[in-house]
């Protein structure tokens, strides 16, 4: 598992988002350790909180193999970045350079890709029921026009969610 993750931080340059879809891949359909609603938990709990982005692989390590688990995962997602400092210096020697640059967008411009790819594999198997579908554009509609802080809008949209739940009676699958 450390090796993968290693893997998966390092192909994703430390993106928590973009590093989903790789741990959806390997943990949930081909190890079938993890379940898509663990992985989510676990996603959605450091979305919350402060720290790095990636940090909720650290609660799946923490699921799987407890603390020694997590501890050694929290290792593994921090080294690339103290690695990262010495070409840090060496980056600004070609920063000019036109096919760097070209590089750099490119990879800015397929980060944006992943993430929309990894946002819809998450969520298919979670917007089963009309109200997961309310609360999603809710959500959406708090981000997108309203200048609110992320988690009031995700708390508002999490609490449109369970009112709706509990004046209709019924609970999503």
């Amino acid at each position: 598992m450390l090796g993968q993750l290693a893997v998966a931080n390092l192909l994703t340059f430390g993106n928590g988002t973009v590093m989903a879809a790789i741990l959806q891949q390997a943990f949930v359909q081909q190890a079938r350790v993890l379940s898509n609603e663990q992985l989510l938990y676990a996603f959605a709990l450091a979305r919350v909180t402060p720290g790095q982005a990636n940090l909720y692989v650290a609660s799946i390590a923490y699921m799987l193999f407890g603390l020694p688990g997590a501890v050694l995962s929290i290792v593994v997602i921090a080294l690339p970045s103290y690695l990262m400092i010495p070409l840090l210096y060496s980056y600004e020697y070609v920063r000019g350079n036109r096919r760097v640059w070209n590089m750099t967008r490119g990879l800015g411009s397929s980060a944006v890709g992943v993430i929309l790819a990894t946002t819809w594999s998450l969520s298919k198997d979670s917007l089963n029921a009309p109200v997961t579908w309310v609360v999603l554009a809710i959500g959406l509609a708090l981000l997108l026009f309203t200048k609110l802080p992320t988690v009031v809008s995700l708390l508002a949209a999490t609490g449109a969610g369970v009112l709706i739940v509990v004046a209709t009676g019924t609970t999503p699958q």
